[in-house]
């Protein structure tokens, strides 16, 4: 009984596979060929990082099933990103063909990406404020940089670090404590933008901030507190 099961089985996930496209019989010449398919989908990453012209990207579409019948498709395959998918090493592609016989297959990659990232020039200890002499740029795979990686060294210059780094790791964001850029009780230019329109104000920071962190403000024409985003040495701004 299990035997007949099993072969009643397979012969559906056959089926399936061949799809629609098998209920009308095809010469092999009117098969959709795996290797455009495949193609497709390789030239959807590398789209994806045309403007790094630094990064090397290799893009390695898994093979097809070859039981997988598809009909040839009369207009240009057509390539997208499904929703929710990583963007990490493995990643998956639809390939969508709006012909005369439309179909939807979705292809996994494996994505391998190396670019320059600053790495630890020698050992580093917890605590030590980082000088241009401290790190270097160095080609890493980071697409199996889970922590992140950082490629711009002013993005790591005066900044403390938070754990004892040993020569080559890579520098990761959350390694990194920045410096203020914004200190507490300094004066500051409050900075509100709306509508095309930019107010400045005088205020007053009740905490440190380093660029992109969100603090407390006190406007000091008002003396209200508000929450602002520091941008730069001194200013910070606000959403009005």
């Amino acid at each position: 009984m299990k035997q007949k099961r099993c072969i009643r089985l397979r012969l559906l996930l056959c089926s399936l596979l061949t799809g629609a496209a098998a209920a009308f019989p095809l010469s092999a010449e009117e098969w959709q060929s795996h290797a455009v398919i495949r193609e497709a989908a390789r030239q959807h990453i590398l789209s994806q990082w045309r403007s790094e012209p630094a990064a090397e990207i290799t893009v390695l579409p898994a093979e097809i099933d070859r039981r997988l019948r598809l009909a040839q498709c009369t207009q240009p395959l057509e390539s997208f990103s499904p929703s929710s998918v990583s963007s990490g090493a493995k990643q998956t592609v639809g390939i969508r063909c709006h012909g005369t016989q439309n179909w939807t297959l979705y292809v996994a990659v494996r994505v391998e990406v190396s670019k320059p990232v600053l790495v630890a020039e020698h050992r580093l200890e917890r605590g030590r404020v980082l000088s241009a002499t401290d790190f270097r740029l160095e080609k890493r795979m980071v697409s199996e940089l889970h922590r992140g990686y950082i490629e711009n060294p002013a993005n790591a210059l005066g900044s403390k670090l938070k754990q004892t780094l040993k020569r080559g790791d890579v520098l990761a964001p959350g390694a990194l404590k920045r410096p203020p850029a914004v200190k507490r009780g300094s004066q500051v230019t409050i900075l509100g933008r709306t509508g095309g329109i930019e107010v400045r104000m005088a205020g007053k920071a009740l905490s440190d901030g380093a660029r992109g962190e969100r603090i407390k403000v006190k406007n000091s024409s008002s003396n209200r507190q508000i929450e602002a985003t520091v941008i730069d040495h001194g200013i910070v701004e606000v959403v009005l």
